[in-house]
């Protein structure tokens, strides 16, 4: 004989072994699972993005590749594959987040060292408002007709910036230089007739990423869930507003079956 988990009480134990926390309402940001940070430069620390440092609950509310870390200075810092980057800015209504390089912001002549590859694997993507600067480092043989960076230049050594795809067509820049690293800026910050000299500044006022929903979250967020994850037991969460918790999403009840 069947019974629905609404209509047994052997239902409630079982949801409070699975989810021990969830007697509170799971989908408000001030809930065990859903709390708002903030770091100390007034950038607010919130749902899909959570305190990776958070760990008072085994489960977090957001979405996996997006956990944040408190600098010792109180800035939020972003892990991606290339490298760590401070959080500048969230954009919660336009969906964008500003990032600027750890490495260059306490340089007087930012060196780029290191290409940010947006592969998909993570749900961010480069926005309208970038423009990609492609630099080569160390070049000895080189058009002399060109302004090369001074500040990043030797005697023997040069090195020159271009927006990507404007590059010297007749040159060789790859074999005859050192490096080339891709650096994304904001145009709106970049001057294209002071490119070798401006580029410093729009750097270390970052970049601008757009992200989108993760796929495995959009049903959950469909019905105004949000989407969590149970690291103790290692499965997808739905945090719905009336303070149930649901492995898919918040169509309904989440039912169990006995027999």
């Amino acid at each position: 004989m069947n019974f629905t988990a609404m209509a047994h009480p052997l239902f409630f134990l079982l949801v409070l072994s699975i989810f021990p926390t969830a007697s509170g309402t799971a989908a408000s940001l001030s809930s065990p699972y859903c709390p708002t940070y903030d770091c100390g430069n007034g950038v607010q620390i919130k749902y899909p993005f959570w305190r990776l440092d958070n760990t008072t609950s085994t489960q977090f509310c957001g979405y996996p590749d997006f956990g944040l870390t408190c600098s010792d200075s109180g800035e939020p810092i972003l892990s991606l594959p290339s490298d760590s980057y401070y959080v500048k800015n969230i954009s919660y209504e336009e969906y964008t987040l500003t990032l600027v390089d750890i490495d260059i912001l306490d340089q007087p002549c930012p060196r780029a060292r290191h290409n940010l590859t947006i592969n998909g694997t993570l749900p961010l993507y480069y926005s309208s408002l970038d423009l990609n600067l492609a630099f080569y480092f160390n070049c000895t043989s080189t058009p002399s007709v060109l302004q090369y960076i001074q500040c990043l230049t030797s005697y023997a050594m040069k090195s020159y910036v271009f927006i990507v795809g404007e590059e010297t067509d007749d040159f060789d820049w790859l074999a005859n230089c050192e490096e080339k690293v891709v650096a994304t800026v904001m145009e709106e910050e970049i001057s294209i007739a002071n490119l070798s000299g401006g580029f410093g500044g729009a750097m270390k006022k970052g970049f601008i990423l757009d992200w989108g929903s993760v796929r495995d979250c959009g049903e959950c967020e469909a019905h105004d869930g949000l989407c969590g994850y149970n690291n103790a037991q290692g499965e997808g969460l739905c945090f719905c507003k009336d303070g149930s918790v649901s492995r898919d999403n918040c169509k309904g009840m989440f039912f169990f079956t006995f027999y």
